[in-house]
């Protein structure tokens, strides 16, 4: 063995030898061409940044050629990318990526952190170098440069130089997909079900995993909740109730159901648009269909009149201020999850399938706290929560009783549910926990001050009204009051005894909010337990808003005001009763929230046709026949906007307090959706952006939302 291994060692000296040699002579050459290649591995291929993937379409829901790229985009962010990677790339064109980077920066439109604005920075630099050296017939490029100018080897200087402009910045999501794998392990079935049962494409069960990542209780900035994010305004028409017991829009079931009306709806408008126009070509109508999800059949329909059925006509030709990125991505946003989701096993080989989310389902008959629910079914309130999702805090913290009506959704049971069933519906019924009732602020009242004068808890009141560290209130505010029972049996008792006295009684006094002025007005005297309307007028009267912003005091903003409670009037000698249309509401929630079933009487009333909806800010006429009525519409409409805003809080903070200059073509929903700020949010800190038409160059302020 020694001799051969002393020839090895021989021939080893004499190759190491000419090897520095070699180097010696070409090392200067050699050294960048490595540093090269190991900064740009393939800077030879256009879209080595991008990864490949077979994907496998159909004629339903088609993926040409000049879409397959944009669709591998989304499945690289949808895989490749974590948390932790931004990827910045072309907005028109996706699949055009220029430079990945690791970094614990997140992508935001309005708040860009600067070393993602000065990578951009950088990134636009070079691409305009790329843009004037082209100009002047150069063509060869090293380094960095040389993978950006292969990706724009096609385009003209004067088109390079748009690009540049174009950059966007791009969050990897992979860790959140496979959570969301998880997730529609356990309520993917019941989507299937729903969609089968419909006759519509059961491969739309995917859809949520763009808008949610399949997350139940998913809430967005804008106020669009559940797995299929559903804006509070569209819920009622899609058939699902909100209020301060129960959001349907947060139960996947009746949310699967209410987006399967939606996509039936959205099929038929379309269809009979894409029918009535003549093509040599047969094309899939949902692309359409999906993309109309984001942004509505009306959008959807006016593009196809305008381009044609050609869904990639309309991708590449349609030009519309809200047919932008988001909108263009959705559809291949889609087909990516689509193929992630059916391939599971080549981009999550470590993903274990689990198990569906089986259940029994039981109809309350009769209001019931949670703690009686969880005593009968021997279940414990995490388990309840996990399965009914729909229901809100106050019925958790016990203030409110599940409804009469509802499903309840309890864990599969082998032996059944019926003994359970029936031991519930032979109980009686629980009286209730917290007798609350509703207190007007009046001026010079302080928190605290209320809770002496009601025999209650400062710090309780505080927390039921999610008053905040410094307890704002204002003159006109409506706040709950915590009471127990046996105290408002009590004052109840003593209510007559008041009345008999016959002293003159100062005056209570509204107080409005006026262009910084305090106006001080004589007010009808009311009981403060009471939701009472406000006094009589001639002619039906828009009321100064309760509640809105004031400088450096962020809980401002939040709470709800005696101008939501309906408005009396007299016309003929007749009583007529009026209310100011809110952001997120519709005719159908004042038909709700009035008892009656259509909003056809509401629309008699007030000349609306079948096919219009209401404004924000319009003055509507409610048929009201009671005392009763009227008080039961009051409560469940500031219940209502208690709601929505205390998920909110539960989930964001404002942090300051922005300007915005008004553009050509801004409206207060194109703000609300591309500044991400709902529009009740909206409406509070610019009251006049929903009465009064503004012109470009106008100033508004916009609040900066951080997530919790």
């Amino acid at each position: 063995m020694l001799p051969s291994h002393s020839l090895f060692c021989t021939r080893l000296r004499c190759l190491s030898r000419r090897f520095f040699i070699f180097l010696s002579e070409y090392g200067r050459f050699l050294v960048p061409a490595l540093f090269v290649l190991w900064v740009f591995p393939q800077a030879a291929s256009a879209d080595h940044l991008l990864g490949q993937h077979d994907l496998q379409c159909d004629k339903i829901f088609p993926c040409p050629d000049e879409l397959k790229q944009r669709v591998s985009f989304w499945i690289d962010v949808f895989t490749q990318y974590d948390d932790d990677t931004i990827v910045l790339h072309d907005s028109r064109n996706p699949d055009r990526v220029y430079k990945v980077i690791k970094t614990s920066a997140q992508c935001s439109r309005r708040h860009e952190p600067h070393s993602i604005k000065n990578a951009k920075s950088k990134l636009r630099k070079q691409i305009l170098e790329i843009a004037d050296k082209r100009a002047k017939g150069i063509t060869t490029f090293s380094g960095e440069k040389k993978h950006l100018a292969e990706l724009l080897k096609n385009d003209k200087p004067s088109e390079i130089r748009k690009a540049a402009k174009r950059i966007r910045c791009q969050g990897g999501v992979a860790d959140q997909f496979h959570e969301a794998l998880e997730r529609h392990d356990k309520y993917g079935p019941m989507v299937v079900k729903t969609l089968k049962q419909a006759g519509l494409p059961t491969d739309i069960q995917y859809l949520p995993f763009v808008e949610s990542s399949y997350r139940p209780t998913a809430y967005s900035r804008v106020g669009a909740a559940g797995m299929w994010q559903i804006m509070p305004r569209t819920a009622r028409i899609l058939g699902l109730k909100i209020s301060s017991t129960v959001d349907e829009r947060l139960d996947p079931v009746l949310a699967s159901g209410a987006a399967t009306r939606y996509f039936l709806n959205s099929r038929k408008k379309l269809g009979d648009k894409a029918r009535s126009i003549k093509s040599s070509k047969k094309y899939s109508l949902y692309p359409y269909v999906i993309t109309s999800y984001n942004y509505g059949a009306a959008g959807m329909l006016r593009a196809m009149d305008k381009v044609g059925v050609d869904y990639m006509d309309v991708l590449n030709k349609y030009k519309a201020r809200g047919f932008q990125t988001a909108v263009k991505n959705f559809y291949a946003s889609f087909l990516a999850a689509r193929h992630v989701a059916q391939n599971v096993d080549k981009y999550y080989p470590d993903h274990k399938i689990g198990q569906p989310l089986a259940m029994d389902v039981v109809t309350i008959k009769t209001a019931v706290s949670t703690d009686r629910l969880m005593t009968v079914f021997s279940v414990s309130e995490s388990t309840l929560r996990k399965y009914n999702t729909s229901l809100m805090r106050l019925v958790w913290s016990g203030r409110r009783f599940v409804p009469r009506g509802y499903k309840l959704k309890l864990p599969k049971s082998t032996d059944g549910r019926s003994e359970q069933v029936a031991k519930l519906n032979s109980m009686r019924a629980e009286e209730p926990k917290y007798a609350e009732y509703s207190y007007r602020v009046r001026r010079g009242d302080t928190a605290c001050g209320i809770a002496r004068k009601e025999s209650v808890s400062c710090r309780e009141l505080i927390l039921l009204n999610n008053l905040g560290r410094r307890a704002f209130i204002r003159a006109g505010q409506i706040i709950i009051i915590p009471g127990m029972p046996t105290k408002v049996a009590k004052k109840k008792a003593r209510k007559p005894a008041k009345k008999t006295v016959k002293k003159a009684e100062k005056q209570p006094v509204k107080v409005v909010l006026a262009k910084n002025k305090i106006r001080i007005e004589p007010e009808k005297q009311i009981e403060n337990k009471q939701l009472a309307a406000v006094a009589v007028s001639p002619i039906p009267h828009r009321p100064e808003p309760v509640i809105k912003s004031i400088p450096n005091v962020p809980e401002s903003i939040f709470g709800v005001g005696d101008d939501l409670l309906i408005q009396l009037s007299k016309k003929a000698g007749k009583t007529r009763y009026s209310i100011v249309v809110e952001p997120d509401e519709s005719l159908g929630l004042f038909a709700n929230w009035m008892g009656i079933r259509y909003t056809s009487r509401i629309r008699k009333k007030n000349n609306i046709k079948k096919s219009r909806k209401v404004r924000i800010g319009k003055v509507i006429f409610l048929p009201v026949k009671s005392t009763a009525q009227r008080e039961k519409f009051n409560q469940q409409r500031l219940d209502y906007h208690r709601e929505l805003q205390d998920e909110f809080r539960s989930r964001f903070k404002i942090s300051s307090v922005e300007t915005y200059k008004i553009r050509f073509g801004d409206s207060a929903w194109s703000i609300s959706i591309k500044q991400r700020v709902p529009l009740w949010l909206l409406k509070r800190y610019n009251p006049k952006l929903f009465t009064t038409q503004l012109q470009p160059g106008d100033v508004i302020s916009l609040p900066v939302i951080e997530r919790l």
